[in-house]
């Protein structure tokens, strides 16, 4: 089974389609936090709009601590302020309390690699509870299942990053540079006040870290919760590329013999890939049901000159799956594109929390890492979508769907 003869028109109709409905969301709801009522509209209006092109189609709920994720940069900027002052006081007055400060860095250290580098629920329980949810849209196959794909994208927006805004990618990249040279420094003091007996060169380490104490102020402003973005681009394009794919299939009456595919409209995303975490929780047939499964991911479709497939994931802690990333590969060079495949420099995608859930995944991203200008911004809006390369998205689904059912991974 192939594409249609005359796909390149209609993969143009569903690229209008696609961008008429992001508008739509954008206009008509508005930005999307995890949990939080502009949320529950998008996914309700997604589920009745996905609805009359999916066999089943329904909006799963999970319970969810929304802030919990980005709640670690303050935590930790609070945790490394606390450890400055007790290195002070160790190297003026107690040297005792150097071991508060290792006590501390090490709590700021263990916050930052639970939240951000495994996107662990580490901070949950310290803040308010909610109700998220994910749309999943199914398309059976017309026999025994014995493959499935699960396309998705997320439906959540998020909180603005005040200093890509404000100072654009460099200025943010600084921001972080500045804290976590900050970071090393006052470990590095900790640790040497704790054991070393040259108490003249301990203060001077320790008057030292003032040249950090603004890093870790700054920290406290990095995200601004009062302010959440359109999520246009990050991440509406890999919603509706995933719906996208649902919708050709109804419309041109082509149901696989044996390859089921399903779309993810993932909440909580931004939150710490909480949806897919959830979905992966609530479905464990789709790890242990012997049916060959693949995830594929799609993240910020819109910079067609950043096109990456991201074979290591959570900013590298992850690995996805090489073959999935080579189906992807093979499906864009089918397109003419030489899409490379590396590893996300910073963040993550939902397939990493499939990757994690044993699931083999790969996703696919279209957009500047430095970041880009408009990432988690409030300059990520409908006027800002590039149609040619959701196109080009939507088609690299379409064919990666094509392709796993011809031959699996």
């Amino acid at each position: 089974m192939v594409l249609n003869e005359n796909y390149e028109e209609k993969i143009s109709s569903l690229t209008d389609f696609s961008v008429l409905e992001i508008k739509s969301i954008c206009e008509n709801i508005g930005p999307r936090p995890c949990g939080d009522e502009g949320e529950r509209l998008a996914q309700d209006y997604l589920l009745g709009k996905i609805s009359p092109f999916a066999d089943e189609a329904r909006r799963e709920t999970y319970e969810v601590h929304p802030k919990a994720f980005m709640g670690f940069v303050p935590v930790a900027g609070s945790l490394l302020l606390g450890a400055t002052a007790a290195n002070f006081i160790s190297a003026f007055k107690k040297k005792a309390a150097a071991i508060a400060s290792v006590s501390l860095v090490g709590g700021a250290l263990t916050t930052v690699v639970a939240e951000f580098g495994m996107y662990k629920e580490f901070l949950d329980r310290f803040y308010k509870k909610k109700t998220s949810g994910n749309v999943v849209a199914v398309r059976k196959a017309a026999g025994e299942t014995k493959r499935r794909i699960i396309l998705s994208g997320h439906t959540d927006s998020a909180p603005e990053w005040t200093y890509t805004y404000k100072l654009g990618s460099h200025g943010v990249v600084t921001v972080v540079a500045y804290a976590l040279t900050g970071l090393a420094y006052t470990t590095a003091t900790a640790v040497l006040s704790l054991v070393m007996k040259n108490r003249a060169l301990v203060k001077k380490l320790a008057l030292g870290q003032a040249v950090f104490v603004p890093a870790y102020g700054l920290l406290f402003r990095f995200t601004n919760n009062k302010n959440y973005v359109q999520g246009a681009n990050d991440d509406l394009t890999g919603t509706l590329t995933a719906f996208s794919v649902i919708k050709y299939l109804s419309e041109n009456d082509i149901r696989f013999e044996n390859t089921e595919v399903i779309a993810l409209l993932a909440g909580g995303e931004e939150a710490g890939l909480r949806g897919s975490k959830a979905f992966f929780k609530a479905h464990p047939e789709y790890v242990n049901d012997g049916v060959e499964t693949v995830f594929i991911g799609f993240d910020t479709v819109r910079d067609a000159e950043y096109m990456m497939i991201y074979n290591r994931d959570m900013t590298g802690f992850v690995k996805n799956d090489d073959r999935a990333c080579a189906l992807l590969k093979e499906c864009a060079a089918d397109m003419g594109l030489d899409v490379p495949i590396g590893a996300i420099p910073l963040g993550s995608t939902d397939a990493a929390a499939a990757s994690q859930a044993g699931v083999p995944a790969a996703s696919f991203v279209a957009m500047d890492p430095a970041p880009a200008r408009y990432y988690h911004t409030r300059l990520d809006t409908s006027d800002n979508l590039v149609p040619e390369t959701i196109g080009k998205g939507i088609e690299l689904a379409l064919r990666t769907v094509f392709k796993f059912d011809e031959k699996g991974l």
